[in-house]
């Protein structure tokens, strides 16, 4: 018998792990070259040339392509279906976008967010409201729970204001997400849902206001209403969140209520009675508080079409905006059509294709398109239109989310390839032209420590019976508790130059060329006795430029109308802003 050795094998070599075995590796790889060309540019951004169509431009390419490749880095986490890269993808690319307004500014962006800063001073000094001030004491939610914040933790408003609008989105991104995971759809899905929210996003509603606490806290209620037919909890778990938007922003709650009432009669939400407390609590609210809103007109206004109007709108009619500006709405309009269309549009062929499952496919379109019922009703200063394109993204997210991840994922379309590249340059376009329409406006907002200074210390120093009056917006105001003692002498203590002149016609296009309205408005401060400061800061002169509030030349000429009159000192002169004082004992020459 012959022994035969058993035949052996030469070792295979070792198989290296195919991209197939790390689906996480390439959109990783794109993510981190993401963030190296965000790092590289983000220290350009502080100081970046000023540019009439905002910091997009004035940056340079890396911040854009930085956005761009963040986005492709999320669709391809979507595509290969690695969440976790997904996830991180996300939360780099709304750290990315707004960022910048933390890090590449001396203080809190745009001059209306320090008109928060008094309220939240009164409270955290005092402890208490006066109802009869303003508006914000009798809805000082928002303000009261940045003064509690302020005092458990010993940081300042307005170090809270930095960084506000960075958490505010994280919030509303997080927010956007548990809506959708609560509605039902997976995680993929609901990843989609949170990052078209805040891709789409360009209201920039984000700011340290009583606005953005309150729209977050109405997606979580909103989440919490859908989850009440196979949980009744939530509903009632929504309440006292519900109860703390009442208390915190006039609008908010009332969008939840329309929304909450259709649902309530599609059988969505459970018990159906809970629409009756939610009632009672925001309409008894409001009815306790009817005085103060009575002052700012009637409070249903049925003009529809008045009620659409922007200020960006009426300004392109009445005045002359830059090109800049011009681009900027262009592109935010572009992104607000795009999704209202794109979410409409699916919502009929859902409803054309599945008839009997209609109360399903009316459930998102209700939450996204419910918003529109405030046209029908209010204008809230011109803004209405921008709250109800706010308040529909989550809404129509919920009804593009699966067709894009269907997308993204090449489950959906033959051409899959050509789907799945049409999703990404999509969102890659939309997130471009979001960004535009939100960072357009960086340069007229932007607000500098010396204008805070200056403020505060008149607030703090001045005669509470003065006037400030400002050329344009671009001042920040009611900074400290003392705004009260002003407000308290004149309700309009801080109001601009137009409110004082426009009794005489044709202020739209004021030239300053014939001084006889300032004269005229001179000498009328004087003959009451009325103490008054105009102010004038660089960001005043670039608002103008942009928005193009004042014809070109206009602001040039009204400094020199209070030079030539003796009437006005010049109480503060540096670089960035003018002070003149008006000298109540000195009488115009001639």
């Amino acid at each position: 018998m012959t022994l035969t050795a058993p035949r052996t094998h030469a070792s295979a070599p070792p198989v290296e792990p195919s991209s197939a075995s790390r689906p996480w590796l390439v959109p990783a790889i794109v993510l981190v070259a993401a963030a190296i060309c965000w790092a590289v540019a983000l220290p350009g951004l502080r100081d970046a040339p000023w540019n009439l169509f905002g910091l997009l431009a004035a940056s340079g390419p890396l911040f854009p392509v930085s956005i761009v490749l963040a986005t492709v880095a999320f669709c391809l986490a979507i595509a290969l279906r690695t969440h976790r890269t997904a996830g991180a993808a996300l939360v780099s690319t709304v750290l990315m976008m707004r960022l910048p307004t933390a890090v590449s500014t001396d203080a809190p962006l745009y001059s209306w967010t320090y008109k928060h800063f008094g309220p939240t001073d009164y409270i955290q000094r005092f402890g208490v409201v006066d109802v009869d001030v303003d508006i914000y004491h009798n809805w000082p939610g928002a303000f009261s729970f940045i003064a509690w914040l302020n005092t458990v933790t010993g940081v300042e408003t307005i170090s809270v204001a930095q960084w506000f609008t960075v958490g505010s989105q994280l919030a509303v991104t997080a927010a956007v997400f548990f809506l959708a995971r609560t509605y039902g759809m997976g995680t993929p899905t609901a990843l989609v849902a949170a990052f078209g929210a805040h891709t789409a996003n360009w209201v920039a509603q984000d700011y340290l206001s009583p606005q953005a606490i309150g729209f977050a806290l109405a997606i979580v209620v909103m989440a919490l209403l859908l989850a009440s037919g196979t949980t009744k909890a939530a509903a009632w778990v929504a309440v006292p969140i519900f109860a703390a938007i009442v208390v915190t922003h006039q609008l908010t709650p009332y969008w939840l209520l329309a929304a909450l009432f259709v649902l309530t009669l599609l059988g969505r939400v459970k018990p159906k009675y809970i629409f009756l407390v939610f009632a009672a609590i925001a309409i008894g609210y409001m009815l306790l508080h009817l005085n103060v809103l009575s002052q700012f007109g009637r409070l249903l206004n049925f003009d529809f079409l008045s009620n659409i109007l922007t200020p960006s709108a009426r300004n392109e009619t009445l005045g002359n905006p830059s090109l800049g500006q011009v681009v900027s709405s262009w592109s935010a309009r572009a992104v607000t059509l795009l999704l209202w269309v794109s979410a409409g549009i699916v919502t009929v062929v859902r409803l054309v294709r599945r008839r009997d499952q209609w109360r399903d496919a009316l459930v998102p379109a209700v939450v996204a398109f419910s918003p529109g019922l405030i046209l029908v009703a209010q204008g809230y200063g011109g803004e209405a239109l921008f709250r109800v394109f706010l308040y529909s993204i989550p809404g129509c997210m919920l009804i593009l989310a699966p067709g894009l991840t269907r997308m993204l994922r090449g489950e959906a379309a033959r051409a899959r390839r050509t789907a799945q590249a049409g999703a990404a340059v999509i969102a890659s376009i939309a997130g471009l032209l979001s960004m535009q329409a939100y960072y357009g406006g960086w340069f007229a907002n932007l607000v500098t420590p010396e204008s805070v200074r200056l403020t505060t210390d008149i607030l703090q120093n001045e005669d509470p019976a003065t006037l400030t009056i400002g050329v344009a917006p671009g001042a920040p105001g009611r900074l400290v508790a003392e705004y009260v003692d002003f407000v308290q002498a004149n309700q309009q203590f801080d109001s601009g130059i137009d409110m004082w002149l426009t009794s005489w016609p044709g202020w739209e296009n004021e030239q300053f060329a014939d001084p006889r309205r300032v004269t005229r408005l001179t000498d009328s401060l004087v003959w009451e006795q009325r103490p008054a400061l105009v102010v004038i800061t660089q960001q005043m002169r670039d608002y103008s430029t942009y928005y193009g509030t004042l014809p070109d030349g206009a602001l040039g000429r009204f400094e020199n109308i209070l030079e030539d009159d003796p009437r006005w000192e010049l109480a503060h002169e540096s670089d960035e802003t003018l002070v003149y004082r008006l000298n109540l004992g000195v009488t115009p020459q001639g």
